[in-house]
């Protein structure tokens, strides 16, 4: 009785330190998103040089996620997504496959390999996010798959733009048609997301935080795209946010008997 009681406290003690850290990281987060929006309406630029903030901005969403993945399976799953996502970039920097040619700058740091660390936090909280929406749809697996690899190319069509351009995160050896960006990029990452949602394909658990953190990554972009009047990206990121809020308010009711807790 008395290890069951220790063990009761302990899960609690647990739960009340995972939850302390949530709301930190959560506060942290809002301040940095909040402020980024803001800058770029009033000022419309980020200091140039290295841009830690911008990393760190990357990394807190990825904690949350983390530290609200209550599966274990899950949690080693987006371990895997997020190496996976590292290597693929490595491989692209390298080779500019699959991608096309191109290389990071000195913004976001620190670098491995020539690839910014945080960009295996971005991979990784992308596809948490489309994983948690893929939840709604009445469709069957594959479906699945090959929707979630489309909706990861059309953020991409949000966040490249900005990403290439205007924050200076990466350059591009060619030059395309839309915003300059080759074709292939788009090509490569729907190739690269139709790989890893295939790999990833089975059931989640629930968590509202990897839907809330993908879906604000997606709203911060596409505002910085409306505030420096890159109205194509910023309208794409517009109807895929009322997209997600149709998914979330109109097919939801059909699975009110889920619980949402705090930690998912």
């Amino acid at each position: 009785m008395t290890s069951m009681l220790r063990g009761m406290l302990l899960k609690d003690s647990l739960v009340g330190t995972r939850r302390l850290a949530l709301w930190l990281l959560l506060t942290l987060y809002l301040v940095l998103w909040t402020g980024g929006v803001v800058q770029h309406f009033l000022i419309g630029q980020t200091p140039s040089g290295p841009n830690w903030i911008a990393s760190l901005f990357l990394m807190l969403a990825a904690l949350i996620v983390l530290i609200t993945t209550a599966s274990g399976s899950d949690f080693l799953r987006l371990v895997c997504i997020a190496l996976a996502g590292l290597m693929v970039e490595a491989l692209g920097v390298r080779a500019g496959l699959p991608f096309g040619a191109y290389s990071y700058t000195d913004v976001l740091q620190p670098q491995l390999f020539g690839v910014p660390l945080v960009m295996a936090c971005a991979w990784m909280v992308l596809v948490a996010y489309l994983e948690q929406m893929a939840r709604y749809l009445s469709l069957n697996a594959w479906a699945k798959v090959v929707l979630a690899a489309l909706w990861m190319t059309a953020i991409d069509l949000v966040i490249d733009p900005l990403a290439a351009k205007t924050l200076g995160y990466w350059r591009w050896v060619d030059v395309g048609t839309y915003y300059g960006i080759p074709a292939s990029n788009f090509a490569g990452w729907f190739i690269v997301s139709l790989l890893i949602f295939s790999l990833v394909r089975r059931e989640w658990r629930e968590n509202y935080w990897a839907s809330a953190m993908g879906l604000s990554i997606l709203l911060f972009f596409t505002l910085i795209a409306l505030a420096h009047q890159l109205f194509l990206a910023g309208g794409i990121g517009l109807m895929l946010s009322l997209a997600h809020l149709l998914m979330r308010y109109r097919i939801l009711p059909s699975t009110k008997g889920t619980s949402k807790t705090l930690l998912c």
